[in-house]
Order: structure tokens, then sequence, then C-alpha cells
């Protein structure tokens, strides 16, 4: 969206603005035009723009909510659900209400898409999948992942408001919208870590400031704003060492063919470290050729694939529905599938194979053969 800036200049004079206030703000509207930002003064010129009451916005970032409590005015901003891990534990997701969640799309869609990453980042991002991710580390001779802990908790609404400052964009204004991208987890959240957990984020867990929600249309984009520098430095480090390195969201992957040379662990931390970030300790993992090699969730042994572990576990889920039907194939698995129909399932099965077809064509075309032949409505 460009920014009228003949006509503000013709507005402000006439309205006697000194050459000094002109001045400045042309200078502003440049600096954000030139990088592809929408030019934004402030949190009313933000509501215009979105096209919502600047007393809402004001009252969703906690500017003027008590005034507005008073007369009855009452928003949950965030309702809360638990999704299960592959390790047993639960993720907590804080889920926008749909005016907020309107907000913040908005935000990511006209400002936070517009910011440079780094080609290291694979994670959310248009035409960008985990294949892209895991395909440059194929056929390595040693693979090393290291994982980010609690990467969205580490990165507090102070952190967010640098994201909107650096940009180009005004104090006030940048506090306001690193207001509507972060949120304060319940208490109950940060009781939950793990020992290890409680023992390294010591700090959050005793302030438990803003931070980025799982859930929150922009928390993935601003997430990788803030790893940008991380993943120059990691960049830089790859040239002069001759590794290379990704990340996709808080997996970390470096990997060496026969001339190259990785980094020690050490170093790697001391980085990871000193841009805010910590490691996990528990998910560091070196994979040398020979062994099963993989990169988010794919193989990269012999070129990127889908496991065959995973391959037979949705051909053995074709096999039996086909040979004992689905009813009674949901019956015996109905630990793995409480609740689900002939209908669900054959979208949840479908879904995989749409899966596998991303990654290996061939390799799906005879599970799609055979999951046709499937009588669903029997």
């Amino acid at each position: 969206m460009s920014f009228p800036l003949e006509s503000f200049i013709e507005q402000a004079k006439k309205e006697n603005r000194s050459n000094e206030y002109i001045e400045s703000c042309v200078n502003y509207i440049n600096a954000l035009s030139q990088k592809g930002y929408p030019v934004i003064f402030s949190i009313e010129h933000l509501a215009k723009e979105i096209d919502i009451q600047s007393y809402f916005l004001r009252a969703l970032i906690g500017e003027t909510y008590d005034q507005y409590a008073k007369k009855g005015f009452r928003y949950e901003k965030y309702s809360y659900f638990k999704l299960k891990k592959k390790n047993g534990t639960y993720r907590e997701i804080m889920s926008p209400s749909r005016d907020l969640k309107y907000i913040q799309k908005w935000i990511l869609i006209n400002i936070l898409n517009k910011y440079p990453l780094q080609d290291s980042c694979k994670g959310f991002r248009e035409k960008i999948s985990i294949l892209d991710n895991a395909k440059i580390h194929e056929k390595s001779e040693v693979i090393l992942k290291v994982d980010l802990l609690k990467f969205y908790d580490t990165i507090s609404e102070k952190r967010i408001y640098g994201v909107f400052k650096n940009m180009g964009y005004v104090e006030n204004l940048s506090y306001s919208l690193a207001k509507i991208t972060t949120a304060k987890h319940r208490n109950s959240y940060w009781n939950s870590f793990d020992s290890t957990s409680k023992k390294i984020l010591i700090d959050f867990i005793d302030t438990k400031p803003n931070i980025l929600p799982q859930g929150a249309p922009t928390s993935p984009m601003l997430a990788n704003i803030v790893a940008t520098k991380m993943d120059i430095r990691f960049g830089k480090l790859a040239m002069k060492m001759n590794f290379k390195y990704s990340r996709y969201a808080d997996d970390l992957t470096f990997s060496i063919q026969k001339d190259g040379k990785l980094p020690k662990l050490k170093l790697i931390t001391k980085i990871i470290t000193e841009e805010g970030f910590y490691v996990n300790d528990e998910k560091i993992k070196y994979m040398k050729k020979g062994c099963r090699q993989y990169v988010t969730g794919l193989t990269t042994t012999n070129g990127v694939n889908v496991s065959k572990k995973y391959r037979k576990k949705i051909s053995d889920h074709i096999y039996y529905c086909q040979k004992l039907g689905v009813d009674k194939h949901l019956a015996i698995r109905n630990k793995d599938f409480p609740n689900y129909n002939p209908l669900k399932f054959h979208d949840w099965l479908y879904g995989h194979l749409c899966f596998i077809k991303s990654i290996n064509e061939k390799a799906n075309a005879k599970l799609l053969e055979d999951f046709n032949k499937i009588n669903w409505f029997v």
C-alpha cells in the first residue's frame, strides 16, 4: 500500500506544521516505504488501516480495558486447549479470539511477511516445506540436530517490541504492536515445566512475561524474525567451515559432506545463547552415514523420503480396512482412533496419503490404488 506523501505534506503545511516536523515525518515515511512496510504513525492510524474502532484496539492491548470494563465491556482475548505430543506430554495452545485473530492476520500479511528472512530459514514460509529443509542435508556424512528449548516461551514482549522498532516504527506504535502479538500465560502453564526447563528458564518462570502465544497467526513469523540474527551468524560460519545449516522453527540442522567440518557443540551453544535462546540438551543428536539419518521427520540417507516405518503403518491400515472392513478395523483400533467414524477415518488416511505423495509420488501410487479399493460404507 503506497502512502500519499505529497498530500500529507500539503495537509501538514495547511495546518502550519513546522519544517522540522514535516521533514521528520517525511524521513519516517520514506524509511518505511523503502523497506516495503506500510506507513503507520500511531495506534489510531493502525485502527483506521485495519478498519476497526481505535477504542477497541486500545482495549485489546489493555490501555483502556479498565475504563470499558466499568461500562460492562468484557472480552476474552484467548481460549486455551492442549494438544498431545508424541512423547505423551501436552502443548498448551492459546487460540486468539476471532477479532484479535483478524487483527493479527492483518499485521502478518501487511507487515511481517515483508521482512526478508534468510534462505536457511525453512519453517512456516509460503511454498517452502519440510522437504526443502531435508533436501539440504541429504546424503551427508554426518548430521547434527540441535533443538531450541521452549522456543516461543523465550521470545518476550520486549523482544517483539525490538522487532517492530528495528523495522522502523515509532516507539509507541512498536509497543502497541508487541502488545497485540504477545500474551501472558496462566500460572499453571509455567508450573508445568519439567525440572530441567525450570532450572534453565528460572527468570522467565519468576517474571512470567508476555510471550509469543502458540496459536496466534503472527507467532511463527515473529519467531523467525527474532531468530534471523542467529541464522545469519550460522550462515557465515557455514561458509567459513564448509558445512550446511538450516532451521525449521526450533529445529536446527548442521551437516557435512566429505570435505566439510562441523562446528563444535560448544560454539553452537555459545551462538544460540548469545542470541537469547537455549539448547535442549536432551534432543542433541549426531547421525553418521550408515546409520538412519533424518531431518524434520524425513529420511535423508539415500535421498529424501518418507520412512519405511511410516509408509508401512499407512499400508497396514489400508490392508486391514480391505480385509476386515472399516468399522471392524476401527473397533479393534479404538484406543488409537476414539470416536472415529468411517468418513473421519477416510479423511485422516487420505491426508497421510497426500503427505506421502508430496514427498514420494511413486510410493504413493500403489498405496492410493489400494486405498481406492476400500469399501467405506458397508
